[in-house]
């Protein structure tokens, strides 16, 4: 164990008395350089704080971060916006099988890995800035095609080109990128919890839009005079539309507003920094005072921060909470109040964040190449791009992700089942009268409403006690749909899904942030997302699925995909059509009923073979719980907190404690905020460099 491993432990309150007699005795045999931990301990975080002050540490942040968040809100309506809908609206209007769906969109799948690939490479080059204009340019033009192209050329151009080209590069995580170096670790969770409120605010907003315009707008046509837009535009093409709007918003937004900075708080470094640090002191000898403290972790352009909410207004907000340690009259309640000195400094502490600009490309430690000459000498800069992944593969961190990555696939799953399975299966069987993608905004609002309280009241708590639990949940929520095939049971199993999710989800972000190593965030989320190589597969699964047991009726639905539902009488014959034009059906030909009828859903079809839906739902869940089992297994590793001869990191290892692990309890005393510590054993190749400005 590294000294600073220790040091970091019984600051964040995780070392026992035992562990402080190993590093007393390691430090006399001179196994450990005895720094000044002193000083380090005295700029260190507090082990935990409440639910209040967490709120108010965030809402202190820079407007950046607010601008970091509306971004990823918008980015939300533009690309689930199109996710949802994609399904249905390439098997109704452009008249394309279920399986030949699901393979167009694994296609699709496999080229947004490689794009994204390459968008984790060019964000750690070119910044989050220029990735982002670049990527919305891009797809402005590939939602152009979707919304308005007629033909199966444009379809394919825009999934296999164009939108691979913008939209991908926007879906590796590149803002969570930014918001990484916008926040500190303790309002990382919180952060990232509002992050995923407000995507899924988004998505939920997108949802209901959505099965508001299928309800409420009609189909309308534009002739031959306007050109290219001519053709009828159904309630779902009109929805890509106003994705397309979105995209041109999100692109001025991006253009005119963000920026690439990076956010410091001397009471809450991230633990490389103070690494960093300490190496530096080893190097020079110096005396280890303030001011060379904080000359080794802030660059000189650093400035104090303009907050999201002004602190006048947050005193207004949070009188007790948001102290000033200046304030006599303050500091003289405090006394009063009883309170020990712990708790009145606890109380009394606030940030002070100052930013300063990210350095990217030929500034960079990572790639300290010029930028003529990376250019000029392209087998240079593929070299240290390699030798990169390769620095990023051989550490343990990169492992924990990639590990609990593909441990999760199976129960991600239940994501694309929810986008790919769901709306066919409601709107087949139910009629397309079923407001099916408000159905599925239950697990959007439910995302967007408690995310945020599970941060604000589980800082603190070690990550995996929420994790665990969370992955049961949802694992077994398929049960409630497969027991009830219909539109209740389709709810339930969004909630009870949801419940899980935000259990989880959020809070593995969080903990895959903070084991990024600064300045290869991009890299290191690309690598992390390797479960991403799967989802191809996922999809091209559904696909089959869907044609397996939720049959299409094709027969009794017209090109643009509306049921044949309205009887009408022509000269004397009565027929089926749809809203649009006449399918061919004979009400005669359905039954022998008094009353002509028409099918207003695929049961009702003449020609439709029933399929038993529940038996899917049956092996999703199954399915699905392979993932907190695995998780488990790998639970000792993933957590930290032992080495390769402890057990091959106590995955090989059973005890009581370990055991209840499979429900989130701590295996052991050495069980800890790993991530809290996860850049200090880098490779001396991620330290910012002396020649940086201000070290």
């Amino acid at each position: 164990m590294q000294l600073s491993t220790i040091d970091s432990n019984r600051r964040n309150g995780y070392i026992d008395s035992e562990d402080e007699a190993d590093v007393s005795e390691s430090r006399q045999r001179g196994e450990y350089p005895d720094t000044n931990q002193d000083h380090i301990k005295s700029r260190s975080r507090p082990a935990f704080i409440s639910g209040y002050e967490s709120i108010v540490r965030f809402l202190l942040l820079p407007r950046q971060a607010g601008v970091v968040l509306l971004l990823e809100f918008l980015n939300s309506f533009r690309s689930f916006g199109l996710r949802i809908v994609i399904y249905n609206y390439i098997t109704n209007e452009y008249g394309i099988t279920d399986t030949q769906a699901g393979k167009i969109l694994g296609i699709k799948g496999v080229v947004d890995i490689i794009f994204g690939l390459l968008g984790s490479i060019l964000v750690d080059i070119m910044g989050v800035r220029k990735v982002s204009v670049l990527a919305l340019s891009i797809a402005m033009i590939g939602r152009t095609l979707v919304a308005f192209g007629r033909n199966r050329m444009s379809l394919f151009f825009a999934l296999y080109f164009f939108s691979p080209c913008g939209d991908s590069l926007l879906a590796i995580g590149i803002y969570r990128v930014a918001l990484k170096k916008l926040t500190t670790p303790l309002t990382r969770p919180l952060a990232f919890a509002v992050s995923y409120a407000a995507w899924n605010l988004s998505s939920a907003l997108a949802d209901v839009v959505v099965d508001k315009m299928r309800n409420s707008v009609s189909d309308f046509e534009l002739d031959e005079s306007y050109g290219w837009l001519s053709g009828v535009y159904t309630p779902i093409r009109q929805f890509i539309v106003v994705t397309w709007v979105f995209v041109i918003i999100t692109f001025f937004i991006a253009f005119c507003f963000l920026r690439d900075e990076t956010v410091i708080d001397l009471d809450d470094i991230d633990d490389y920094d103070t690494s960093s640090q300490t190496c530096q002191e080893n190097r020079g000898g110096a005396d280890n005072n303030d001011a060379r403290w904080m000359n080794s972790v802030v660059p000189h352009d650093a400035t104090p921060s303009i907050p999201m909410i002004s602190r006048r207004i947050l005193k207004k907000w949070f009188p007790t909470q948001f102290p000033s340690s200046t304030d006599d009259e303050f500091n003289e309640q405090l006394r009063n109040s009883g309170l020990d000195a712990d708790a009145t400094i606890k109380l009394a502490s606030l940030p002070n964040y100052k930013v300063y600009k990210t350095i990217y490309g030929d500034d960079s430690a990572v790639y300290n190449v010029s930028l003529d000459r990376r250019f000029g000498n392209l087998c240079i800069w593929v070299s240290k791009f390699l030798k990169q992944i390769v620095t990023v593969l051989v550490h343990q961190n990169t492992w924990k992700v990639l590990i609990f990555g593909f441990a999760s696939f199976s129960v991600a799953m239940q994501w694309t089942a929810s986008e790919i399975v769901l709306p066919p299966f409601l709107e087949r069987r139910y009629g397309e009268s079923i407001p099916i993608y408000t159905i599925q905004s239950i697990n959007l609002f439910g995302c967007l409403i408690m995310p945020p309280i599970v941060g604000a009241l589980t800082t603190g708590t070690e990550d995996f006690q929420i994790v665990m639990p969370g992955l049961w949940i949802m694992a077994c929520s398929p049960i409630f749909i497969a027991l009830l095939p219909n539109v209740f049971g389709a709810c339930v199993w969004q909630l009870v899904l949801t419940i899980g999710e935000v259990l989880w989800s959020p809070r593995q972000d969080s903990w895959t942030a903070s084991l990024a190593p600064t300045g290869m965030e991009g890299l290191f989320f690309a690598v992390g997302s390797a479960r991403s190589i799967l989802g191809p597969l996922g999809d091209v699964v559904m696909g089959a699925m869907n044609e397996k047991y939720n049959t299409n009726c094709l027969d009794c639905r017209d090109q643009y995909g509306h049921f044949c539902q309205n009887l009408s009488n022509s000269n004397g014959t009565l027929q089926c059509v749809s809203i649009q034009e006449s399918c061919g059906l004979f009400p005669s030909a359905l039954g022998d009923d008094t009353v002509p009828t028409c099918p207003t859903t695929c049961l009702e079809c003449p020609t439709w073979e029933p399929t038993d839906p529940s038996a899917f739902w049956y092996l999703l869940m199954l399915f699905s719980i392979l993932t907190p089992l695995s998780v488990w297994v790998f639970l000792p590793f993933l957590r930290g907190g032992r080495d390769r001869n402890d057990g091959c990191y106590g995955v090989f290892r059973m005890s009581k404690r370990r055991l209840l692990g499979i429900c989130g309890a701590k295996n052991d005393a050495r069980s800890s905020y790993d991530h809290v510590r996860a850049h200090e054993s880098f490779d001396s190749e991620f330290v910012v460099s002396d020649d940086r400005p201000g070290v």
